[in-house]
């Protein structure tokens, strides 16, 4: 780690498993990423989600691909066949992926999908390994200490929410924060996450509410303006049932507005967008496939950390490139970050 400076980059892979050509398309993404990290010295930690194993009990039978992609599948738990997708990846990718011997750093979800963590050769595990899935959760989280060439390891996570749901989206955010804040094992922390959501923290570090757009956070609302266009108007769209709250107008008209609940229980809880605190140029991570024009762009795709590593945060961005675009239906987020300005850990 020449340059002092790690990279994180969050993943949705979009049903890593189901299709060999999609794969290999992430895998360059992935390996284009470590180039550049490796370039410049960097180390590179990745969260990766939707980890496909084609679960015959739960969530339908089985991916075509899952014959090919490893022997006796029928045969294996889905904890087996999930550290088995996260180890396929890591092979080709050139990254690490167990945090002991014979244990991949995987999260097993409550459905089809499932979490992963990839670090560099310059980095090592610290332990600290935790997940929390099963009903908790309807996918998962899992986080992990890594070395990072500092006095105190820093806890690298993946967290995948629901998919619908206001309410329980909310709930699962706060399993979250109490993971992360959990001690004796509290540490500073990033976490890599699909939120599924619009987040609802506001620019800048310490943040402060914009007075230079109709919303003060620093995402816009899809579900009313499009970005860069403030005189258009969204009309209702019946998918936009899992993201807003609504109400009725007095004259019987519907009211609504991009739900924030799950966002605003992060930021309460004491985790900050890096995109945000450091008032990155927006991007959005979703909405660049056919057949999501209806909600628009948006920016599901993002990187967390507790207060601690603020400081630290050099850069933010999203990857948007042709290959990535043409990967998976969620573009990948990278936050750069320089241990050595995390002075405090989150438990001290």
């Amino acid at each position: 780690m020449r340059s002092g400076q790690v990279r994180f980059l969050s993943y949705n892979l979009c049903a890593y498993g189901d299709d060999l050509e999609r794969a290999e398309l992430a895998h360059k993404v992935i390996r284009q990423q470590r180039a550049e990290a490796a370039e410049v010295g960097d180390a590179l930690v990745i969260a990766v989600q939707e980890l496909i194993v084609g679960d015959q009990t739960v969530g339908g039978g089985g991916t075509r691909w899952c014959r090919p992609w490893w022997p006796g599948a029928g045969r294996r738990s889905k904890a087996g066949r999930a550290g088995w997708r996260l180890r396929t990846l890591a092979e080709a990718t050139g990254l690490r992926c167990e945090y002991q011997r014979n244990r991949p750093a995987v999260g097993v979800g409550n459905q089809r999908y499932h979490l992963g963590l990839l670090w560099s050769d310059e980095l090592s595990p610290a332990g600290g390994f935790a997940a929390v899935a099963g009903q908790a959760l309807w996918h998962a989280y899992l986080q992990l200490d890594l070395d990072v060439g500092v006095r105190e390891p820093v806890a690298h996570g993946s967290f995948h929410a629901r998919p619908h749901g206001l309410r329980q989206r909310a709930d699962e955010c706060e399993v979250v924060v109490k993971r992360v804040y959990r001690s004796p094992h509290r540490r500073a922390t990033l976490v890599g996450l699909d939120r599924n959501g619009v987040a609802a923290d506001l620019p800048g570090w310490p943040p402060q509410a914009s007075g230079e757009t109709p919303w003060p956070e620093y995402d816009h609302d899809p579900y009313r303006v499009r970005h860069g266009e403030p005189c258009h108007t969204v009309d209702w769209h019946r998918e936009f049932v899992d993201q807003c709250r609504t109400w009725l107008n007095a004259d019987g008209t519907r009211g609504w507005e991009a739900d924030r609940t799950a966002g605003r229980v992060l930021c309460d809880g004491g985790l900050v967008d890096a995109a945000a605190a450091l008032k990155a140029p927006w991007a959005a991570t979703v909405g660049h496939w056919s057949g999501d024009q209806a909600c628009g762009l948006r920016r599901f795709d993002s990187v967390i950390v507790t207060p601690h590593v603020v400081p630290g945060l050099v850069s933010c961005e999203v990857i948007a490139s042709e290959l990535a675009t043409k990967a998976s239906d969620h573009l990948p987020v990278v936050a750069r970050y320089a241990p050595a300005a995390i002075t405090v850990s989150a438990g001290g």
